[in-house]
């Protein structure tokens, strides 16, 4: 491993993180500290890791949004795939809520509308992340929320005239996050699936807990289908009536009804930015 990253110029790797096939290092480069995601390959002749490695390359080097992750490298060798990027120093949220408890709304606020305007970023370029979680949610050195890890995303063909996208039947991401309809298996439209993960992704922040027990698949869909889940009573209360309901407008069973991530963005709950500061990194 080091050999290949010590031509690049990298040193002192130091593990951060493991799991799956993967393991992440910190690592430095004139002076930068970088992440390191390193990707065991299980098959190294496959064609179909070569078509999901381009597809992510793609994807991720034409990313310019400053809550996007910054990919500084991306490369493999015959065994593993390297991905190279900007280190933050802060974790994940994923982390700073399993330390602290649930955030307070007005940080859940500040941490979850800065995502929303990236998946709206990405939604409008035709992408799907598919894996939106809070450990894929890292914070940078000044605490502002990055969205990480495109290895589960995809372009999706919209038809000019319908508006409607070709239906996914790749059945990935983390089942905790996971729509119905996609732990059913049944053919879906990515953009809603991955609106239905913002929901449970503030559900946990504001609550701590998962919206639905995901320890019983055929259990938790039911739950899902009918809209059981509640938050904790003493946070409940604390909640004001808009934030409970835009969880309650991505937690919502149907694909088609639930809101598009740029409705989403216009709810009343989102703060109101000047268009100068939403702009991607590097626009005029």
């Amino acid at each position: 491993m080091t050999d290949a990253l010590s031509r690049r110029g990298y040193s002192g790797f130091q593990r951060i993180d493991s799991g799956g096939q993967a393991n992440v290092y910190k690592s430095v480069k004139n002076g930068r500290d970088y992440a390191i995601k390193v990707v065991h390959i299980e098959d190294p002749n496959s064609q179909k890791l070569d078509d999901d490695l381009k597809r992510e390359l793609q994807i991720v080097n034409n990313l310019k949004h400053p809550n996007c992750i910054h990919i500084e490298e991306l490369f493999r060798t015959r065994t593993k795939i390297y991905i190279i990027m900007d280190f933050a120093p802060n974790g994940n949220i994923g982390n700073v809520i399993r330390k602290n408890g649930p955030l307070c709304e007005w940080n859940a606020k500040a941490w979850f509308c800065p995502v929303g305007r990236a998946l709206r970023y990405l939604h409008e370029h035709k992408i799907s992340h598919r894996d939106i979680k809070l450990d894929n949610v890292l914070l940078d050195a000044y605490l502002n929320p990055i969205l990480t890890d495109f290895g589960f995303s995809r372009f999706v063909v919209v038809d000019p005239v319908t508006g409607k996208a070709t239906l996914s039947d790749t059945y990935c991401g983390t089942t905790s996050y996971s729509a119905p309809e996609v732990l059913k298996h049944t053919p879906y439209e990515p953009f809603p699936a991955d609106i239905w993960s913002m929901g449970v992704l503030l559900f946990i922040m504001l609550n701590q807990t998962y919206p639905f027990d995901r320890h019983d698949k055929e259990a938790m869909i039911s739950k899902q289908l009918a809209k059981q889940y509640a938050f904790q009573e003493d946070i409940e209360a604390r909640l004001t009536a808009e934030a409970k309901e835009l969880v309650a407008l991505m937690l919502e069973p149907s694909p088609p009804k639930r809101p598009s991530i740029v409705t989403l963005c216009q709810h009343g709950w989102f703060p109101v930015v000047l268009s100068e500061a939403d702009q991607p990194r590097g626009s005029n």
